[in-house]
């Protein structure tokens, strides 16, 4: 593997901000000097993700897992060491040095190679859609759905033209061949005979939150001759549907600002949406939402609003990843569009007034359900069936309290009747599976509470807590201790890279993470992030672990003696006996 010069992995990291890092994966809120959020490497309900602007490091005190922010990429993404830094240097605008690639590297080629084939492919649909003569139709189609050019340059909306080859000429003239275009979902086919997969079709470019092409996706604006209304690429190892969400790059900064998101179904109804100020919109690929595009959503806000076509059976469909969506933390409200129409028709005809309106009376996803169940007629036994995996999912005490009022008016139940109800519910559910965050909570709590049991590695593991906080007190513990006084190999071995940083005239712990690797950088980040909490006099605890330690050395050395003692009796040595037993009174 190519090696990356240590002063531009410096610089990389002197240049990325790790909240602004972690913001665009992780909805953070600040708390005193840090920022704190939930963990996005487990599931949990209360937040035990905290990340230090002042320390430039995460730490998650539930899972524990913490490093600096080329480590945090490496971790979201599933990214080599190497292929994070260069990840973060061309986000920083650092110029990287053509190091030759090693074989760990080679996916990261292939998706950068990935990105760039889209990213020239949409300018090629953009120019021609804007440009072309032949595009005229397409062209009129968008005019007549009421898209003005600024919001088609703002999403870079193309057409594909109708030729089997046009886009694979183009990009062969790039230097692309067909077996790579095949693999990016650009062409179809193989080989041997392969075609453009999209042609005479508007084309919407398909982005991450950062702004790269992973996909497109094509609609027909003429005659569909038998063809699909909607083409998009299909899923590669560089696209996963379940994992983006369309608008999401245009949409992410209005979705802090308005404090919800909107999730509609089709790209026409989000572009539109944007066209007409609501900029918080943004479509899942296809109905089934999932916990990866939850995830993304919690980055921004909690507060989901579902708008998807009235006549559409896409709510139903999607009910089950409307579940998951809160199950990890969302909450959502489900928009009832006019019988007959969807968010793009809507907006068109009632404006955005209009669209205030039907967002103020959206209903609670609890309250939806109880809708549909009454309406298809259940009896209340099966309605509450419906409605408990809801209640019981409710994180606010306050929430919880009105969905049982809401359940119990709506079925003339007793307030008490609905409370039984749940505590069953989660009775069974608790014996079937313990949630994933509850497993972490109790981890947090060992974790928290459980220092090392043993008076020596309490010790050890204080010594270098007080390191890690007060670097000047190491000439004192190295004159005391000398350098070899640690048992724990884990603690040794963050010990040798910490005094070696100190050695140097620096100790800077998000650079000295990059030479730790796992156990030893989690427990450096839990040392460095976790708050010392009633040490008033340092120099005391110093003193008391110190004493410990050397006891602890005392006790081993007596324990030695005593075996060697032994011996020698039973060898008769009388000279070395007398000499142990000197050596024993001195101790």
């Amino acid at each position: 593997m190519g090696l990356i010069p240590p002063e531009i992995i410096e610089d990389v990291r002197i240049q990325t901000d790790i909240v602004g890092l972690v913001s665009e994966y992780v909805r953070l809120e600040k708390r005193g000097k840090n920022y704190a959020g939930n963990c996005p490497f487990h599931q949990e309900r209360d937040p035990s993700f905290s990340v230090s602007p002042d320390k430039q490091l995460f730490y998650c005190f539930g899972c524990q897992t913490g490093g600096n922010a080329i480590k945090f990429l490496m971790l979201m993404e599933n990214l080599t060491f190497v292929e994070s830094v260069r990840r973060l240097a061309d986000r920083a605008g650092i110029y990287l040095p053509d190091i030759e690639r090693g074989s760990d590297n080679k996916r990261a080629a292939r998706e950068e190679k990935a990105w760039k084939a889209n990213a020239l492919a949409r300018d090629f649909y953009h120019n021609h859609l804007l440009n072309s003569p032949e595009a005229s139709g397409a062209r009129e189609y968008l005019a007549g759905r009421g898209l003005s050019e600024e919001i088609i340059k703002s999403f870079k909306i193309g057409c594909a033209p109708a030729a089997w080859d046009s886009l694979a000429v183009y990009m062969r003239g790039l230097g692309y061949g067909p077996g790579e275009l095949i693999d990016f979902g650009l062409l179809t086919g193989d080989s041997g005979r392969n075609f453009d997969r999209f042609r005479k079709r508007i084309v919407f470019p398909v982005t991450n939150p950062q702004g790269r092409v992973v996909a497109f996706g094509g609609r027909v604006f003429g005659p569909a001759e038998n063809q699909p209304k909607y083409l998009n690429t299909p899923e590669t190892q560089f696209f996963n549907k379940s994992r983006i969400l369309y608008g999401l790059e245009q949409a992410r900064k209005a979705i802090k600002e308005a404090g919800y998101a909107v999730i509609m179904e089709g790209y026409m109804d989000v572009v539109t949406a944007h066209q007409f100020g609501v900029k918080n919109a943004l479509a899942s690929m296809g109905t089934s939402l999932t916990a990866d595009q939850g995830k993304l959503l919690l980055r921004y806000s909690r507060d989901v609003y579902i708008a998807y076509d009235a006549d559409s059976a896409g709510i139903k469909a999607a009910s089950r990843g409307l579940d998951i969506l809160q199950q990890i933390g969302c909450r959502l409200k489900v928009v009832s569009m006019p019988k007959g129409t969807d968010p793009d028709e809507f907006l068109r005809e009632k404006g955005l007034d209009g669209w205030h309106k039907v967002i103020a009376g959206a209903q609670s996803l609890l309250e939806y359900k109880l809708n549909m169940a009454q309406n298809s007629k259940k009896d209340i036994s099966d309605v509450i069936g419906e409605v408990l995996p809801n209640l019981a999912e409710i994180k606010s005490d306050i929430e919880l309290e009105e969905g049982v009022k809401t359940v119990a008016s709506r079925l003339s139940l007793s307030w008490e009747a609905v409370w039984g109800e749940i505590r069953r519910y989660r009775e069974h559910t608790r014996k079937i599976w313990e949630k994933p965050d509850k497993i972490a909570k109790n981890t947090h709590n060992i974790f928290k509470s459980g220092k090392p049991k043993d008076a020596l590695s309490r010790a050890e593991l204080g010594i270098l807590k007080v390191l890690v906080e007060n670097p000047e007190k190491l000439n004192y513990i190295r004159s005391v201790l000398g350098d070899d006084f640690l048992q724990e190999p884990l603690y040794c071995e963050i010990y040798r890279v910490v005094s070696g940083h100190m050695d140097s005239g620096e100790f800077n712990p998000s650079r000295l993470l990059d030479q730790l690797e796992e156990p030893a950088a989690g427990l450096l980040s839990r040392l460095i992030m976790e708050k010392n909490e009633g040490i008033q006099d340092p120099d005391r605890v110093v003193s008391d672990y110190i004493n410990v330690i050397q006891r602890n050395r005392q006790a081993r050395k007596r324990m030695i003696l005593m075996q060697e003692l032994a011996t020698a009796e039973k060898n008769n040595d009388i000279d070395r006996v007398n000499k142990i037993l000197k050596q024993l009174q001195e101790i």
